[in-house]
């Protein structure tokens, strides 16, 4: 601009200024110069961004994740942080919602990925604020070059705007903080492969994607190859789903191998699959591990101790591990790395205290610790955690009771103290950690540890008989019995034997357990031991007692009782007794089993052998009910049912609720029969007893 007096002096020099074009900021003149066009940058236009990333194809139903995301993200400013493993589907989800809610936002649509940045060579927080402001309308020469003041402009643009921001790939809460909108109607939807716990610490709330089930995996399948190649082999396609964990990326692998190769059957990829040491190898397309791609940029992010950790956790076998697990492996090696790994979404945290990897993350930290690992410390790290279940087996075995043992673990238990104040929770940590021990036998058998491998297998017998689980019990054992051939200790030999026969017993496989108990008297007896020969004695009664043989039963009872008398163990004396009366019972002589009950009972009458005292109550139940005693009976029936249902022992249980429910139909008392009858049904439903539960519901359906 110029005023009057200098317009009259412009004049009088014949000199002409003007001031041509848009001026944004101060104007200077100057004499004799002509004429002056001062440009600078064009205005900024009015844009509304719309930056996201097309809607994903062939995507599952996430119902309940993107449900989540609707009642997080409900009221702004809100931020989500989408985490899991990677592969898991994290971007897909955060794009399909962001599709779905995008008119929610009408000022527009913001979108980075670090993991793009990351691979051009650089993913700086700067250069993307940069983006975003261009994005919003300013011009590049107005972005300010600090990143503090780049964020101040940020935030002062977007105070009043209704905008969604959508950051994949994160790997620190510092990329994420600039980026988020000052406006209470914005929101922030972020997708990391770690936790984010700064953000989740300034108010972010956590959506947690885990792998699809079974019938989402197949439907993702459908979505690729068709849904009538698909339905020919679903069942095919549902064991793909589970060879691939439910994991999005390797279905997708899966998939597309199979799309390209329109022959090949689904049984066919799933049967390559099968051998888990080439699983990730299987995963590929192109020549390319994909898969095992996506694991290791995840391993290589992590600190030292922390990749350590991984590896040495890969080679401890089974399907979880606990803290204590942990602390075997590292020896003296920092805890806190556990939590750096549940933080990168390596390791699951089930409950407090439980952990757990992903099947194909399993295999990937394995892989990790054969290539990295030397061999010697893969094999201490094992032996560590070996020694580490053997103590904790061994004290849940001796809290659960007396009996004969032949391993002397003193020396484990006084390493280990007592994890375990009650039997319920000796018995509670044994069924939660009942795969990973066997896992863990199976590993000792295969090194030839055979001390481990028969001492846990006779641990694990009061498991085994009150609960039933005959494949594991059938396992152990025989991994036992090898063990014992090969250190030639006859004693040792007969008790896997004996256990071995017991569990075929239970199975109705009785030529099977006569030839293991065969083998089991003659190295008893080979080895001079008459506490193991009573063992196998008593196993000769029970199997002729599951064959209807009371009074053959009842000879093998006498005989190992008199064993026990000449020993003047009380315990065994009792515990003869009960099978001896099971065997009259059998044999119809219902007086002579009351009195061998009852002598039962003295000799087992310590107060923590609750489940023995059931068993012969339920005994004397049978007893008094042949012999007309109604109310005797009854009594006697429902202290078996509070005894055993307190010690947690469900077949027995469901035998004293049947019991009832005669007696209550002895009396005319239907309804009452009824609700035994109910009772059972419910103890086998829990337990998993299905075809029991199926007979029950039969039953039921008979009382009218």
């Amino acid at each position: 601009m110029t005023g009057r007096g200098d317009e009259e002096e412009a004049n009088a020099t014949g000199t002409h200024n003007e001031v041509s074009g848009q001026v944004t900021g101060g104007v200077v003149q100057a004499r004799d110069i002509g004429t002056v066009h001062i440009g600078g940058p064009p205005p900024s236009p009015v844009r509304v961004p719309r930056q996201l990333p097309a809607m994903p194809r062939d995507f599952v139903n996430r119902t309940r994740e993107l449900a989540l995301l609707d009642s997080v993200l409900d009221e702004g400013p809100a931020v989500a942080v989408i985490s899991g493993l990677k592969g898991v589907g994290k971007s897909a989800i955060s794009h399909r919602w962001a599709h779905q809610a995008r008119e929610r936002f009408r000022d527009g649509q913001l979108y980075v990925d670090f993991k793009a940045l990351r691979h051009r060579g650089g993913a700086e927080v700067g250069g993307v604020l940069a983006g975003f402001l261009r994005a919003l309308g300013v011009h590049e020469t107005w972005i300010p070059a600090e990143l503090s003041e780049r964020a101040g402009m940020y935030r002062s643009l977007t105070a009043d705007l209704r905008l969604l921001v959508v950051v994949d790939d994160a790997e620190h809460a510092a990329e994420v903080i600039p980026l988020c909108p000052a406006s209470a109607g914005s929101a922030v939807v972020v997708t990391s492969h770690r936790r984010l716990g700064e953000l989740l610490v300034a108010g972010a709330k956590p959506v947690t994607i885990e792998p699809l089930a079974e019938e989402p995996g197949v439907s993702l399948l459908a979505g690729m190859l068709g849904e009538g190649r698909v339905a020919a082999e679903r069942d095919q396609a549902g064991e793909l789903v589970r060879l691939c964990g439910g994991l999005p990326i390797a279905l997708r692998v899966a998939g597309a191998r199979l799309a390209q190769r329109s022959a090949w059957t689904i049984a066919r990829i799933a049967g390559e699959l099968v051998d888990a040491n080439q699983r990730l190898d299987r995963l590929a397309t192109e020549g390319r591990a994909i898969v095992e791609a996506v694991f290791q940029s995840a391993y290589e992010g992590l600190p030292k101790p922390v990749a350590r950790l991984y590896r040495l956790l890969g080679v401890v076998p089974g399907a979880g591990f606990t803290l204590g697990v942990v602390r075997a492996v590292l020896a003296d090696g920092p805890e806190q790395a556990l939590e750096l790994l549940v933080d990168a979404n390596l390791v699951d945290e089930d409950e407090p205290g439980r952990y757990r990897f992903h099947d194909l993350v399993r295999l990937h930290a394995a892989r990790c610790a054969q290539r990295e690992e030397p061999e010697q410390e893969r094999e201490a790290a094992l032996r560590r955690v070996t020694d580490w279940y053997v103590g904790h087996v061994a004290a849940a075995d001796a809290a659960l009771g007396s009996r004969l043992r032949l391993a002397d673990h003193q020396e484990r238990l006084s390493a280990v103290g007592q994890p375990f104040r009650t039997r319920d929770e000796a018995l509670d940590w044994l069924e939660a950690e009942r795969m990973n021990v066997l896992a863990i036998v199976r590993a000792a058998a295969a090194r030839e540890w055979d001390d481990v491998v028969w001492q846990i297998a006779e641990a694990l017998w009061p498991l085994h008989h009150d609960r039933g689980h005959y494949a594991d019990w059938l396992e152990a054992n025989r991994l036992g019995v090898a063990a014992a051939l090969r250190i030639g200790d006859p004693a040792v030999e007969a008790r896997m034997r004996n256990q071995l026969a017991r569990a075929h017993v239970e199975l109705g496989a009785y030529d099977q357990a006569h030839e293991e108990l065969r083998h089991a008297r003659r190295a008893a007896m080979a080895g001079g031991d008459r506490r193991m020969e009573a063992v196998v004695l008593e196993s000769l009664g029970r199997a002729a007692l599951a064959q209807g043989e009371p009074d053959e039963a009842a000879g093998h009872f006498v005989a190992a009782l008199a064993i026990h008398e000449e020993a003047r163990n009380a315990r065994g004396v009792g515990l003869q007794s009960y099978h001896l009366g099971l065997a009259h019972n059998q044999a119809g002589r219902p007086g002579e089993a009351i009195a061998a009950f009852e002598r039962a009972l003295s000799g087992m009458a310590a107060p923590g052998d609750k489940a023995g005292r059931g068993r012969i109550q339920l005994g004397m139940g049978e007893a008094h009910r042949a012999l007309g005693h109604h109310a005797e009976a009854v009594r006697s029936t429902e202290t078996a049912a509070a005894l055993l249902r307190e010690c947690r022992v469900p077949a027995r249980e469901t035998q004293a609720w049947e019991l009832l429910a005669e007696l209550a139909r002895d009396a005319g008392d239907r309804e009452s029969a009824r609700a035994y009858l109910g009772q059972a049904l419910a103890v086998c439903t829990a337990s998993g007893n299905l075809p029991k539960a199926d007979e029950l519901r039969v039953r039921l359906g008979a009382v009218n």
